[in-house]
């Protein structure tokens, strides 16, 4: 009796072209710009708001910028965008954008680390990192935005860095890349 063959391993998923987008917000001031950024794997872009992580075909979150975004051919990952989505998914929900702590450029970080290993320019995040903590220190934010800046208490917990280790956890256990 002969053994049965097993079945053929299946190829490794195709790779997929990975870019960042970035564009200028207001006018900034010197050594501080604020910026909007995001991921687009292949033809789909992936991006954080209110509404959790979106998806558009181009780059539909830069639309209303006044300038045309810089984008950065970042490198080839294996990883899908609905590995994206279903991953960073749990760290990135619906009604946890906040405007200083949890936005756009903590997400294009985190999304970044999660498809190639690599991190967002800490200068795309230098203007809000300045704003959270003179906020938090004497309230300046909101003296500025005459109180329409409101903390959302759903990224009270939110830190970049403890998520960016959390996925490095889970790129080890689930996707066997450690």
């Amino acid at each position: 009796m002969h053994p049965s063959p097993s079945p053929p391993t299946p190829p490794p998923p195709s790779p997929n072209t990975l870019h960042s987008q970035a564009s200028k917000l207001g006018p900034g001031f010197p050594g501080f710009q604020a910026y909007h950024t995001s991921v687009k794997i292949d033809d789909l872009e992936y991006s954080f708001s209110g509404d959790g992580i979106v998806v558009g075909r181009g780059l539909p979150s830069h639309v209303r910028m006044a300038d045309k975004p810089q984008v950065f051919p970042m490198g080839l990952t294996r990883m899908s965008g609905e590995d994206l989505r279903e991953q960073l998914g749990r760290f990135f929900k619906r009604g946890s954008y906040d405007l200083l702590r949890k936005n756009c450029n903590s997400f294009t970080d985190c999304a970044l680390f999660f498809l190639l290993d690599s991190r967002l320019d800490p200068s795309y995040r230098g203007l809000e990192q300045l704003g959270h903590m003179a906020d938090r220190q004497a309230g300046i934010i909101q003296a500025i935005t005459e109180g329409n800046y409101r903390p959302n208490p759903n990224a009270d917990k939110f830190s970049v860095e403890l998520t960016i280790a959390e996925i490095d956890k889970l790129k080890s256990s689930a996707f066997g890349l450690r």
